[in-house]
């Protein structure tokens, strides 16, 4: 297992950042969903942190006091998919980032009577391989390079405690985000 090779103690704190974004923009209209990638995305995005997070504390290294910080995506807000995908597609992309977002709020209810935080965070826009199939946007969208972006996810991490514990929150401007 995982905790089995870590050393040192226990864990201050745990940074899931899972992601894999299927190429191709998937439209049911195009006839492009291609179903085995939306699964593998929902599996790495979503299940992949829980199994993380389960192991650790599991194996004893995440304790009262520690937090974990679930790097997700704000495209796993329902309420945001009609502004910004007016047109739909991209659906495993967008039910893998919801599912994460869920299991993210599942488990910090689950972990608050332990004393373990769980912050959900939206990274921003980062130009990153996982969203060069956008390029043509970052920067009419104001997307950051990785540094600037990694300096803004630091920022919100150092600031989990119990008071957030299960927020959604954008790195972008330390503001919640709606479900």
């Amino acid at each position: 297992t995982i905790a089995e090779k870590i050393t040192g103690g226990a864990i201050d704190i745990l940074v899931n950042n899972a992601g894999y974004f299927y190429e191709p923009v998937e439209m049911v209209t195009e006839k492009s969903c291609n179903y085995a990638e939306e699964l593998k995305m929902i599996d790495i995005c979503a299940l992949g942190p829980l199994r993380v997070s389960e192991n650790l504390y599991n194996g004893g290294l995440l304790k009262e006091g520690s937090s974990i910080a679930i790097i997700t995506s704000q495209g796993g807000s329902i309420s945001w998919r009609t502004t910004q995908n007016p047109e739909g597609g991209d659906y495993g992309h967008h039910m893998s980032k919801c599912a994460a977002n869920m299991m993210s709020v599942l488990l910090s209810q689950e972990l608050k009577g332990k004393d373990i935080a769980v912050g959900i965070l939206h990274p921003g826009f980062n130009k990153t391989g996982m969203t060069a199939k956008y390029e043509h946007i970052w920067e009419v969208e104001g997307a950051v390079d990785a540094s600037v972006g990694a300096k803004r996810v630091f920022h919100e991490i150092e600031k989990i405690n119990m008071d957030t514990t299960g927020k959604f929150i954008n790195c972008e401007d330390g503001l919640e985000i709606p479900w």
